[in-house]
């Protein structure tokens, strides 16, 4: 972190930030999917977030910098948030697939980018995006019946990561110990969710041995890293910027689809990808003069 402080500073160190974010995210998102086939969603939110607290704690030691007592409301609601986006997302995609449930949930940092913005361009990238998106969503698909639950999760999340984003920057001014108190937070609820759900599946021994490793690459890639990442970044690029460069999701949700899971792209998927790295090329270079 200190050698890329050195060499990338202000609102393009916070892209970078951003841009490893989301591959790890997707990454450990395509490895989650492996992980809800042996245990569900709930129990596989729950480990996810544990592994991640514990990676969190070990790399960080926050105990050094603790929240003061101003700031452990936006903490605890960032964790809550943390929660209720992923556990969301993840029953979204046990209904429908995870391309839909990625750009269906983009409407969450979207609307922060339209509420945000302050000039025409931010509103060009934010349209950019919007097309991006139409053109990925299976119109097809969903007259033929797609889950409609799985849409109402996929657009709960969208909530989730939208108060992601506000308590993210609000909490981020503890710095990035603050990533892993929030996920303990998250973690303090997710474990209860899970029991309610699945009863002691999540304490059996067998079953926690066998998918523990798994569940640690999971939490370090859609968890630890990126969270430890966004906290940061979220103090240092807008919100406008913020919102649609988080439009790469549904990309890098395609191409790790394609890679790991064998999900071949449509030419107007392809269209779409196009439009969605225009939109955040234009943001980043609004970035670079704000």
């Amino acid at each position: 972190m200190s050698f890329l402080a050195q060499h990338v500073r202000g609102p393009y160190l916070g892209v970078l930030m951003l841009l490893v974010s989301i591959t790890s995210t997707q990454l450990g998102t395509s490895e989650a999917k492996f992980l809800m086939m042996k245990v569900g969603p709930e129990v596989t939110v729950a480990l996810r977030l544990a592994c991640a607290t514990l990676l969190l704690f070990a790399g960080l030691r926050p105990w050094r910098h603790m929240p003061r007592r101003q700031e452990w409301k936006s903490v605890l609601v960032y964790g809550v948030a943390i929660v209720f986006m992923n556990g969301c997302f993840y029953q979204a995609i046990a209904r429908i697939p995870q391309g839909v449930a990625v750009a269906v949930e983009f409407s969450g940092p979207l609307m922060v980018a339209v509420c945000a913005s302050r000039r025409w361009t931010d509103f060009l990238g934010v349209v950019l995006a919007v097309a991006g998106l139409l053109l990925i969503l299976p119109w097809s698909g969903l007259d033929a019946g797609i889950d409609p639950a799985g849409i109402a999760f996929a657009l709960a999340a969208a909530a989730g990561w939208a108060g992601y984003i506000v308590f993210g920057r609000r909490a981020g001014v503890g710095g990035v110990s603050v990533a892993a108190w929030g996920m303990l937070a998250a973690t303090v609820v997710a474990v209860p969710w899970a029991v309610l759900a699945e009863g002691t599946l999540l304490f059996q021994p067998d079953v926690i041995v066998d998918v523990l490793p798994l569940a640690f690459a999971v939490g370090f890639l859609a968890s630890a890293l990126p969270y430890g990442l966004e906290i940061v970044a979220l103090r240092i690029v807008p919100p406008q910027a913020y919102g649609v460069l988080m439009s790469l999701e549904p990309a890098a949700a395609a191409l790790f689809g394609f890679l790991i899971l064998g999900e071949v792209l449509s030419g107007r998927q392809w269209c779409a990808l196009a439009l969605i790295i225009a939109a955040s090329l234009l943001v980043m270079r609004n970035a670079k003069s704000s």
